[in-house]
C-alpha cells in the first residue's frame, strides 16, 4: 500500500475500541508496525468489555471506529442507530473453529438437551454467541428457550465454571487455549457452526456521520485493515504475540488456533446472521445485509 507522508501535525486522530479477541490483531499489527502513521493516522486502540459496549461507545462519540460482533451491529441497526460496517474483522469458517462451548472437565453435559435449563455464559447478552448457543442447542435436540444466558467477561469464565456458578460458557482466543491448557475446562464443541459454515462474525464500524465528514479517512482505514488482515492470516505465529499483549494474558499456545481474519465485506457473509437474529427474535424482522454496509466497502 502506498504510504501517505506528512508531518506529525497533519496526522488524523483515529480513536478505536474493540472487544478483546483475535479479530483485533490486524489493527494491532498496523499500529505496532507504523502502518497507520505512514498512512496519515495517529491511531490508538482501547479495550472494550464486549462488542455491544464498543458499539455504544462509538455511537456516543467516545471513539471514531470500533470492532463488534455482527449481531451487535445488526441489532443496533434494527433499532435505528446510525452505524455502518466498514471492514470485515473475524470471519468464521467451519474448518477453522475458534469458539467453543466449555464445561468443567468432570461435567457429564453433552450438546443438546443436556443444556436445557442450564446457565451458559457469553461475553454479552444478545451477541453473536447468544444466537449461536441457542441455534446449537436446538440443532442437537435441546430447547434453547430454557437456556439461561449470563453475561460474563471471558477472563472470568474458568473461575466461574470451577466454582459452579455457571454450567457452561463460550470461550474464544486467547482465553480458550489458555483454559484448555490449564485443564480448568473441556470443550463440548463449536456452537457457531449452527448458524452456517461460513460467515463474517465481526466487523469494524463507524457512524454514518463519521463517513460523511471523513470519507478519505474511512477509505484509508479500509485499505489498511484489508492489507493487515491478509498479512495476519499468512503469518499466524509471528502475530500471535500482539493478541496476548492486547489481552494482557500469558499463553504460549495462542498461535495454534487463530481466527480467520476477514479482508472483504460481503453482504452474503452477513445475511445468515441477520436471518438467525430474526428467527430468535433478537431483531424484529429480516433486512437486507447491504443496508448495514458502507457503500464504498462494497466496491
Amino acid at each position: 500500500m502506498a504510504p501517505r507522508r506528512g508531518s506529525a501535525q497533519a496526522l488524523t486522530p483515529l480513536r478505536a475500541t474493540s472487544a478483546i479477541d483475535d479479530a483485533a490483531t490486524p489493527y494491532l499489527y498496523a499500529m505496532e508496525n507504523g502502518i497507520f502513521r505512514k498512512n496519515g493516522f495517529d491511531a490508538t486502540l482501547e479495550r472494550a468489555t464486549s462488542g455491544a459496549a464498543a458499539a455504544s461507545a462509538v455511537v456516543g462519540g467516545s471513539f471514531d471506529v470500533g470492532k463488534s460482533s455482527v449481531i451487535s451491529l445488526l441489532t443496533a441497526h434494527a433499532h435505528g442507530l446510525p452505524i455502518v460496517a466498514i471492514s470485515a474483522a473475524g470471519d468464521y469458517d467451519v474448518s477453522n473453529p475458534a469458539a467453543n462451548v466449555v464445561v468443567r472437565p468432570d461435567s457429564s453435559l453433552r450438546p443438546g438437551a443436556d443444556l436445557n435449563g442450564k446457565t451458559v455464559a457469553v461475553s454479552a447478552i444478545n451477541d453473536s454467541f447468544s444466537i449461536s448457543v441457542r441455534a446449537w442447542v436446538d440443532k442437537f435436540g435441546g430447547d434453547s428457550s430454557t437456556v439461561k444466558l449470563l453475561e460474563l467477561p471471558m477472563s472470568s469464565v474458568p473461575a466461574a465454571i470451577t466454582a459452579g456458578r455457571i454450567d457452561a460458557a463460550v470461550l474464544i482466543q486467547p482465553f480458550l487455549t489458555q483454559a484448555l491448557a490449564a485443564g480448568t475446562v473441556r470443550s463440548l464443541g463449536d456452537p457457531v457452526s449452527a448458524t452456517g459454515n461460513h460467515h463474517t462474525d465481526s466487523a469494524w464500524f463507524t457512524t454514518v456521520a463519521y463517513t460523511q465528514k471523513n470519507p478519505d479517512a474511512v477509505n484509508r482505514f479500509m485499505r489498511i485493515i484489508r492489507d493487515a488482515a491478509i498479512y495476519v492470516n499468512g503469518h499466524p505465529a509471528e502475530t500471535a504475540g500482539l493478541l496476548t499483549k492486547f489481552a494482557m494474558v500469558q499463553s504460549n499456545d495462542v498461535g495454534k488456533i487463530r481466527v480467520l481474519q476477514g479482508w472483504k465485506l460481503d453482504a452474503a457473509n452477513l445475511q445468515p446472521l441477520i436471518d438467525a437474529a430474526a428467527r430468535y427474535k433478537f431483531i424484529p424482522e429480516v433486512f437486507d445485509a447491504k443496508d448495514l454496509i458502507y457503500q464504498n466497502a462494497l466496491r
